[in-house]
């Protein structure tokens, strides 16, 4: 990349942070026993057509930058701006990385003071750990979770099953839900070892008290597949795609 390149994303990022230039997504996380809308994840993006648009280059260019604590503070608000006050009674998924800890700007109880000037619960926020690029200070990184927990929010783990740090995080977060890595859902009807592993780890979060939510499910046979499994929760392209507005599932999805 050429350094003009660099300059003129330096100026783009800044200029998204300065002018909130984040567009919030939400998909559906449905109950796969009775076809209902349990909660949303809130997906940002950054401009159409921008090299930002894609989260993956919008927070890895944060992170470089020391400016994740700046956009994540910015996703969260875009967030709970664009949910609460259309939907009262579901709960929001909340994307927050680990790493945003180690940010210089990190400031803890940010979330809380804001939720409680706009008279939103706790209880209804989800604060759900992308792991994609691994925990390495468990206990630092506890204390973090617990200060959420202490004020009322509920904890996900996002992509489990993908590898050992995944399920080392389960066991060390103990979190109230794990979101089941796309990859082992992906025509898990036709693959008998994905369906035992997605087995195990529902036992686990039988005994553990966690509540398991498959992504990605993009077919009929996905889905009817991991109802036999015993998986509560499910979410993707099968139910409805990322969308700024909040539209009405499938009727025929309740009847499957």
């Amino acid at each position: 990349m050429l350094k003009t390149d660099f300059v003129n994303l330096e100026h783009e990022f800044d200029n998204i942070i300065k002018n909130n230039n984040i567009k919030t997504l939400f998909q559906p996380i449905v109950s796969l026993e009775t076809g209902e809308i349990f909660g949303y994840e809130a997906l940002s993006r950054g401009p159409e057509n921008s090299f930002f648009y894609r989260p993956d280059n919008l927070f890895d260019y944060a992170k470089k930058k020391d400016r994740l604590w700046d956009l994540d503070l910015l996703c969260r608000i875009k967030a709970i701006e664009s949910f609460f006050p259309i939907i009262k009674d579901k709960f929001l998924f909340i994307n927050i990385d680990p790493e945003v800890i180690n940010d210089s700007k990190f400031k803890k109880g940010f979330t809380m003071e804001y939720i409680e000037k706009q008279n939103i619960n706790s209880e209804n926020i989800i604060i759900e750990i992308t792991e994609h690029s691994g925990v390495n200070d468990y206990s630092t990184f506890n204390q973090i979770l617990d200060h959420y927990r202490d004020q009322g929010f509920r904890i996900a783990i996002d992509d489990s099953g993908a590898g050992y740090s995944g399920l080392r995080l389960m066991t060390e977060v103990r979190p109230s839900f794990i979101k089941i890595d796309m990859a082992l859902v992906r025509d898990v009807d036709k693959d008998m070892i994905k369906k035992e592993l997605l087995k195990s780890i529902c036992m686990f979060a039988k005994i553990a008290n966690i509540i398991v939510i498959a992504e990605g499910i993009e077919t009929y046979d996905e889905m009817k597949t991991l109802i036999n499994i015993g998986i509560q929760y499910g979410q993707g392209y099968y139910f409805q795609k990322p969308s700024i507005k909040f539209e009405h599932l499938n009727q025929n999805i309740k009847n499957d």
